[in-house]
């Protein structure tokens, strides 16, 4: 009899045990937030992933910058068999140029020189390995560096937004043959800006000032969209990012619609879902030092979605706010919506986006405790 008593002793003194880990386990993920990164394809949300994992997470170690070589090289000879495709289409007529003040130049202007013909092609011959990676060899990073330098891919290059080539591509082309040497391990700010599609959902926990944030970035692509409802549960904060840099360009999958039209119709769906009736939503106007520079050449109103905009065409205060207050249209909900220009390659700019991130999300708990006054 006493045996039994003893027994029954210990499995009620497990159970307590187990309990008491399961109530503390809650208790820690009930402090843990979970911030989701939402946006169309190419919006820099990778980006900004990178960037936390570098300023609040675990760190980018030098074996995950050396698995960024090959994705490099890959990225950098597709980039240049880009261009030089591009510019054999409008030297030869058969794709008109659309872009001012380009769009006054004649075919021949768009045309590798002559003698640049035999390079060019040993680039255009370039391929994968037996282990599906580009070698970047000295000498074709030399041929790269070569054609970067003719005036017809340069003009091809000024008209990007009538194809697809990667934001970056011009900052890899100006250090080609450094990439090319033996041994190269990409620096952070390399890796960082290294295009890779997201496939799927990827998270990371940062430590933002004591404040435990998971971080899911998912793919934006529209074959990916579909995936997203999966993580809608248990969300505290949704940034969606937008390239607004990209209001000349359309969509990779279908070569039609532009991309702010598609963040638009993407975002109103956002916000306005009942998955996130609880949730903050902080707005990124990402790539806005690409976007600086693109006013200069292209107003704004070139975008459908934009072309009401009547301020100046160079002014980035006025251009913002145009496109701040279209997002903001599409809130049919009485929540806030705290926008943000931002520049994911530059970590410093990073670093005060996520601090005023995690002040949101404090403010928004105290919102939700009743210590602050309610929305309007």
């Amino acid at each position: 009899m006493g045996a039994c008593c003893t027994s029954l002793d210990d499995d009620q003194k497990r159970d307590q045990k187990i309990q008491k880990k399961i109530n503390a386990d809650q208790r820690e993920q009930e402090l843990v937030h979970k911030l989701l990164l939402l946006g169309a394809g190419e919006s820099g949300k990778s980006t900004l992933f990178k960037q936390s994992i570098s300023l609040y997470g675990r760190g980018i170690t030098v074996q995950e910058r050396m698995a960024y070589a090959p994705i490099i090289f890959g990225n950098t000879i597709r980039s240049m068999k880009t261009l030089i495709k591009e510019s054999i289409k409008r030297a030869s007529g058969d794709v008109k140029c659309t872009t001012p003040p380009y769009s006054e130049l004649t075919p021949l202007k768009f045309a590798i020189a002559s003698d640049l013909k035999e390079i060019s092609d040993i680039v255009m011959s370039a391929k994968r390995g037996e282990n599906g990676a580009y070698a970047l060899t000295p000498k074709l990073a030399s041929y790269i560096n070569i054609l970067w330098k003719d005036e017809g891919i340069r003009n091809t290059y000024q008209v990007r937004a009538e194809y697809q080539l990667n934001d970056n591509a011009d900052y890899f082309f100006n250090q080609v043959e450094k990439l090319a040497v033996q041994g190269f391990v990409p620096s952070e700010d390399q890796m960082i800006r290294t295009r890779v599609r997201t496939t799927g959902a990827s998270e990371i926990a940062i430590d933002i000032e004591n404040v435990t944030i998971k971080m899911v970035d998912i793919g934006g692509q529209r074959s990916e969209r579909k995936k997203w409802i999966r993580c809608f549960e248990n969300v505290t904060c949704v940034c969606f990012v937008v390239a607004i840099s990209t209001y000349n360009q359309v969509l990779f999958e279908d070569h039609e619609t532009n991309r702010i039209v598609e963040a638009l119709n993407v975002f109103e769906e956002t916000c306005n879902t009942k998955w996130f009736d609880r949730s903050s939503i902080i707005l990124f106007l990402n790539k806005r030092d690409l976007f600086v520079e693109k006013i200069k050449r292209f107003p704004i109103t070139v975008c459908p979605a934009l072309q009401d905009y009547e301020g100046p065409p160079d002014s980035f205060e006025r251009s913002i706010e145009y496109i701040v207050n279209a997002f903001l249209d599409c809130n049919k909900t009485n929540k806030d919506i705290y926008p943000h220009a931002t520049c994911a390659t530059d970590k410093t700019n990073v670093n005060t986006v996520l601090i005023a991130v995690k002040d949101t999300i404090l403010k928004e708990n105290l919102r939700e405790a009743g210590l602050m006054l309610g929305r309007g």
